[in-house]
């Protein structure tokens, strides 16, 4: 007898991943298996992409005696769910930093929480969930996740074409406009709310010590303008966030990126979204400006932005949204042009990295980020009021200032 979920012992690594955890996790999913599994391979392919977890294809071969996968190509798909070829699955992140940063920003369990309660019923596909486990007191997981690699990927560091930003947007606007302005009703009511007034203490000071250490590693990346706009924004990230907060609210990715988007090889608009680590309710136009400032070339960003922010809107409309204005669509992106930012100075400063491709997209997602906020002339939503959060983000500025004098010595 295999044991349930509530058994199972979370691997530390693909190198504990055995036959007989694979086999287990799949009996205590929604799929068990038809047969037993013979032998399992792991390749690691998180490496270049995977920051905050590992991210792990397992290569399965079935007693053939029962029917392996060999002999059983023209069977149903519901019989290859059962039994599967490969599948991915996910774990926590090996260093024990990147741990405790995805453990203090929930970002593990929003995406078990996202599987579980939700990745069905939201209108942009997902891949198909076999097993999923979640250690509340440890933030540990694992995901057992339908494997894709039949779909087409597309180079982040090369950058979309015009045409594949168009079919990703397409997808993301049915998703934002299914739920704009009801994330007050199920089944989002319960979900992580990122314009928790409680976190934006937490994220400014992130923001803020990540900063220190980018500018230590990756200060050349910065003009005199954009290192002044992105230190004022860590001293009124907390007033932006609120003004944020009083926008109107979607479901949102929080990573809506090439890397963690798979598209239909026939050209149609059948786009999957992997790796929900930061999704919650959020203002949509987040994940927009994340997406078009993070996974263009500048030159094509600037060329087709405009355009493509104008269907974003079109498409929202199209969805049953109302009383948004394309002018206020334009405002909420250039506003949101500072989460890409954001997102970059964190990676940059606030994790365990590796070299290669993984550099490469921190360089290549930061240099994006500082050419965006300077087109997009951001120190006018920088408010100049000295209320309550003002004098708090002092408190926070003068440790940066201190950490970053301290780093200079």
């Amino acid at each position: 007898m295999h044991p349930t979920a509530a058994d199972l012992s979370i691997p530390r690594s693909g190198g504990a991943i055995t036959v007989e955890w694979i086999q287990s996790a799949l009996a205590a999913g929604v799929h068990p298996p038809r047969q037993d599994l013979k032998s399992v391979r792991i390749e690691e392919i998180g490496v270049g992409s995977g920051i905050l977890g590992q991210v792990l294809r397992c290569h399965l071969q079935w007693d053939s005696d029962q029917g392996g996968w060999h002999e059983r190509q023209p069977m149903s798909r519901e019989a290859d769910r059962t039994t599967p070829e490969t599948l991915i699955v996910k774990l926590p992140s090996e260093k024990a930093k990147n741990r405790r940063l995805s453990k203090r920003l929930a970002l593990y369990r929003r995406e078990y929480e996202f599987y579980r309660r939700l990745g069905t019923r939201v209108p942009l596909r997902t891949p198909g969930v076999y097993h999923a486990q979640f250690e509340r007191r440890s933030h540990r997981f694992a995901l057992v996740l339908e494997d894709l690699g039949g779909m087409e990927v597309v180079d982040q560091v090369a950058g979309a074409t015009p045409v594949q930003a168009r079919r990703a947007i397409r997808a993301l606007a049915r998703m934002h406009g299914a739920f704009w302005n009801r994330t007050h009703e199920p089944p989002l009511a319960t979900v992580y709310d990122s314009t928790n007034p409680r976190l934006r203490p937490v994220v400014q000071a992130v923001y803020l010590a990540s900063l220190v250490r980018t500018l230590a590693h990756f200060g050349d990346l910065f003009s005199s303008t954009t290192r002044q706009l992105a230190e004022a924004f860590g001293m009124h990230l907390t007033d932006v966030a609120a003004t944020l907060a009083a926008c109107p609210q979607t479901f949102t990715h929080g990573d809506y990126r090439l890397d963690n988007l798979f598209f239909a090889q026939d050209g149609c608009d059948d786009v999957v979204a992997i790796d929900w680590q930061n999704s919650g309710r959020n203002c949509g136009l987040f994940d927009l400006a994340y997406f078009l400032i993070g996974n263009l070339t500048v030159p094509v960003r600037r060329q087709i932005e405009r355009e493509i922010v104008e269907e974003y809107h079109d498409a929202l409309l199209d969805a049953g949204t109302r009383d948004f204005s394309r002018d206020e669509c334009w405002r909420l992106y250039r506003l949101n042009s500072l989460g890409p930012l954001l997102t970059n100075v964190i990676a940059c400063g606030g994790l365990d990295r590796v070299g290669g491709r993984s550099r490469k997209l921190i360089e290549i997602g930061l240099t994006r980020s500082l050419a965006a906020i300077e087109d997009m002339e951001v120190a006018e939503y920088f408010p100049r009021r000295r209320g309550a959060a003002y004098h708090a983000s002092r408190l926070a500025y003068r440790a940066y200032r201190a950490r970053l004098n301290a780093t200079a010595r």
